[in-house]
């Protein structure tokens, strides 16, 4: 994790309060999944993340560092069972090893004609209601045999602050001789 992740790591958990854990309950309770700390605390660490989807080895990092231990193989088990009973939503993240599921917290209401923007290196996300645009996704989407299904859309790009440090780096090449 580098310092600017671990910086908002400790931003994001420092939203994280006791007084959350009714609404916690709550929603696993109507999901009828029993709350267990693993839960909790992935309920948790993703609510404080004010919106941006999080991959399993970002909630494992920030778990480790508020002192909870639990497995990488539990916080995937964890993820996939709140998944499918509705508590997350799940995107894909195409990294140099591979794609990586990234998991945010369903919104209460989320409109059918909906999508999220979310940046690929800070992992922040918008949610975008624009019924033309996911209905044009759809029809793209069948002319080329594929289905977007009652799925929230998420659409992965760079946003402009991730872009302009990115554009600064590059200007910070070597000097000639």
């Amino acid at each position: 994790m580098s310092v600017e992740q671990n910086a908002e790591a400790e931003h994001s958990m420092q939203d994280i309060h006791p007084q959350d854990n009714g609404r916690v309950f709550e929603r696993l309770r109507t999901v009828r999944l029993r709350p267990t700390s693993a839960r909790i605390c992935i309920l948790q660490v993703l609510a404080g993340t004010q919106r941006q989807a999080m991959n399993a080895d970002s909630i494992y990092q920030q778990l480790l560092h508020i002192g909870m231990s639990v497995s990488l193989g539990t916080i995937y088990r964890v993820l996939k069972e709140m998944e499918g009973a509705g508590l997350l939503l799940r995107g894909r993240e195409a990294s140099a090893s591979g794609n990586k599921a990234r998991y945010l917290i369903k919104p209460d209401q989320v409109e059918a004609d909906s999508c999220y923007l979310v940046c690929r290196v800070c992992e922040r996300s918008v949610l975008v209601q624009d019924a033309p645009l996911v209905e044009q996704l759809r029809q793209a989407a069948a002319a080329y045999g594929m289905e977007i299904g009652a799925h929230v859309i998420s659409v992965q790009m760079r946003c402009s602050h991730c872009s302009g440090e990115a554009q600064a780096g590059r200007g910070k090449g070597l000097r000639p001789g």
